[in-house]
This record gives structure tokens, sequence and C-alpha cells, in this order.
């Protein structure tokens, strides 16, 4: 009987350690692949960033804006202040408002 016993007990120490070997394995495989996906999140960050400093760079966005935007810098006659806005009173006339006009796109 204590034979019996001690083969059982062998049993599921041996099953016991097969399943946990396959679960290693398992997360193992998991790891490596979570891993090589960082590696490759990491290497298009890189590539991003390296896009964005390009893209960001002010001598390439002056020639931009000096070929597609025909943009002048401002001179000081265009800038006033807030009080020489002129103020308009709202339809029932009670307050008195900013008045402030907007200019629509020229489309080609």
């Amino acid at each position: 009987m204590a034979r019996f016993v001690l083969i059982i007990i062998f049993s599921a120490m041996a099953t016991g350690m097969f399943v946990i070997k396959n679960e290693v394995i398992s997360l193992e495989n998991n790891l490596q692949e979570i891993n090589a996906q960082i590696k490759e999140d990491q290497e298009s960050l890189h590539v991003l960033k390296a896009e964005w400093s390009y893209l960001n760079d002010p001598s390439r966005i002056r020639a931009l804006s000096k070929r597609h935007a025909n943009m002048k810098p401002l001179s000081s006659e265009q800038i006033i202040s807030f009080s020489s806005i002129p103020l308009k009173s709202d339809p029932q006339g009670k307050n008195q408002i900013i008045r402030v006009s907007f200019a629509t796109a020229k489309r080609k």
C-alpha cells in the first residue's frame, strides 16, 4: 500500500512539474514577444522623433511659408491695443461687445 501511495505521489509530482514547465515556456515565449514589440516600438518612436525634428525645423517652415502662404513680417502699424478696437452694442442695446471680424480664405 505504501508503494502505491508513493507511486501516486511521484506521478502527481511529475505531472505537476510537466505542467509548470510548459507554463514557464509559454510565459517566456510571451515575454520574448513583448520585448520584441517594445524594441520595435522604440525604433518607430526614434524614427518619428527624427521626422518631427525635420518637420519643425524653423528654416524649413520659413521656406514653406514664403513659397505657399506669401506671408510677410508684421509691421508695427498692424499691432494695436485692445482699447483701440471699436465696441459694438448687442441687438438689445444693453451691453457693449468687442467687434471682431474674420476674413475667409480665398479658394484657388
